[in-house]
């Protein structure tokens, strides 16, 4: 006769989607939105008094064990879903788990409990608490069940780890994990790849585990080290996804505003970078290869490098090489004409580099802003250590193709996150730098006071410090007496106060 399984009880506790379900449609139907930000909140606040208590993971453990050995029985499967969301999951998964594996409970009804909650779990605990069960006692069946969920950055450090215990091939587990991935899901996943993987991922980890993504730094090391980057770059011919792929690794690697650039704890570092600058001279210098070559030749000048630089002749070799490339007139010219570019992306990546190089590219920065107002980065180059003969023209520049009528929407408690706040973000990059310009762009500031995000209020209040009396216009005191009396935030409303005081002296 087959038993019953406790677990499968027709659906969630509430009759709501699970987690689960909503990762599964996550999955189908692909948007740009981040990956993270496309699951329905469902994590109030634990409880501190439960947290705390002592006993928290002896109770979970004790409700999980009496489920495991009974019949279906939804009361308690109710009582162990509050139990964990009550508690901060990390304070007691280690405890949980010791205290199950310490009781002699059957490997098969751990996996249809870890199922139940990875599948139905409607709190991220109670599916961290089933993806937990499935790493205890997990088969290569579950493999679906823990990519699914892995992917999304608030479960991955649970699913990687499950999927090595649980899996007889996790390598190939993960590295199937890490391609669907995206920012902290892929670095857990890439992180958790060991040992002497297949020529199909090695090939993966050079040609595409590194997309350009700022996170891509945290694991950059460990794909170089796995994938055999140098041996890679030494072959005598590459196609252009490998050489574009090892030029994303070594960008990661040499990250100076990053987490800490990891180049120099890669051993085959120097022999990596000369074949990297072979490949890149043999085929020609392309727009994409001088960005990864700048970046490159931005750390071997910094201070974090110089010291290896000065001692090791052979670091000193390649710096000199990278140096000559980066001033030849040659690249100077592809950055020039790409300045000129109609498609968004490579005038972005050429106003980029000429930041980097010196080149000069306010005038081409100014015309692509009248073409493309709402381009944050565009703002941001024209905005950034902008000189003060230049000024003048970005901020006419700026109050004449912002909506700033529009931008004056009043006061909330807004933080500016999501597409449409565009123009918004646009007014942040640069009312956040005018205090290092007294006098320019007071229409600006004004509208900052009143628009919607309270970052773009504070902002507009800190250029105001930042500037001498004599700069502020007259009606600044009256401007920022009337903001303060509509502003929501009580620390930014007792700012302006303090600042219209100041101004009335």
């Amino acid at each position: 006769m087959t038993r019953t399984q406790p677990w499968d009880l027709g659906g969630t506790l509430s009759g709501h989607p699970s987690l689960y379900s909503n990762a599964l449609a996550v999955e189908r139907h692909r948007s740009d939105r981040p990956r993270h930000q496309q699951l329905p909140e469902k994590a109030p606040r634990p409880s501190r008094r439960a947290n705390r208590s002592t006993y928290a993971a002896a109770r979970i453990a004790a409700s999980a064990t009496r489920l495991i050995g009974s019949a279906p029985d939804r009361a308690m499967l109710s009582v162990l879903d509050t139990r964990l969301r009550r508690i901060v999951w990390r304070d007691h998964a280690h405890t949980v788990e010791a205290t199950l594996r310490a009781s002699p409970l059957p490997s098969d009804r751990i996996r249809e409990l870890g199922r139940w909650f990875a599948v139905h779990g409607e709190h991220p605990n109670a599916v961290r608490f089933g993806i937990l069960l499935l790493g205890m006692a997990g088969t290569d069946d579950d493999g679906g069940i823990l990519k699914t969920l892995g992917a999304f950055w608030a479960f991955s450090t649970e699913a990687c780890a499950s999927l090595v215990r649980s899996q007889t091939d996790p390598n190939r587990a993960l590295a199937e994990l890490a391609r669907q991935a995206e920012g902290w899901a892929r670095v857990d996943a890439v992180g958790r790849l060991e040992g002497a993987v297949d020529t199909d991922i090695r090939d993966w980890l050079i040609r595409e585990s590194c997309t350009g993504d700022t996170l891509d730094s945290y694991f950059a090391l460990h794909a170089a080290r796995l994938g055999d980057l140098a041996g890679v770059l030494a072959r005598e011919t590459l196609d252009e996804e490998t050489l574009a792929g090892a030029g994303r690794v070594l960008e990661a690697l040499t990250d100076v505003d990053g987490p800490g650039p990891a180049l120099t704890s890669y051993d085959d570092a120097v022999r990596a970078l000369n074949g990297y600058l072979l490949h890149c001279t043999a085929g020609g210098v392309t727009l994409q290869r001088l960005w990864s070559l700048l970046s490159i030749g931005r750390f071997l000048n910094d201070p974090r490098a110089s010291t290896m630089c000065k001692e090791q002749h052979e670091w000193r070799r390649v710096r000199h090489r990278f140096t000559t490339l980066l001033a030849d007139p040659v690249s100077r010219k592809l950055v020039r004409d790409a300045l000129t570019a109609e498609e968004p992306s490579t005038f972005r990546l050429a106003a980029w580099a000429a930041q980097w190089m010196d080149i000069p590219a306010r005038p081409a920065l100014l015309r692509r802003a009248e073409l493309e107002p709402h381009d944050s980065t565009v703002w941001y180059l024209l905005i950034h250590d902008c000189p003060s003969e230049d000024i003048s023209a970005v901020v006419r520049a700026a109050e004449r193709l912002l909506p700033l009528r529009s931008l004056r929407t009043g006061p909330t408690t807004e933080l500016g996150l999501g597409r449409e706040f565009e123009d918004d973000r646009v007014l942040d990059l640069i009312v956040s730098r005018l205090d290092q310009h007294p006098g320019h762009g007071w229409e600006l500031i004004e509208t900052a006071l009143g628009n919607r995000t309270s970052r773009n209020r504070r902002m507009a209040l800190r250029a105001l410090k930042g500037w001498p009396t004599e700069c502020v216009p007259p009606v600044a005191r009256r401007v920022l007496l009337a903001a303060a009396a509509r502003e929501p935030v009580p620390d930014i409303r007792t700012e302006m106060t303090h600042e219209a005081g100041r101004l009335g002296c």
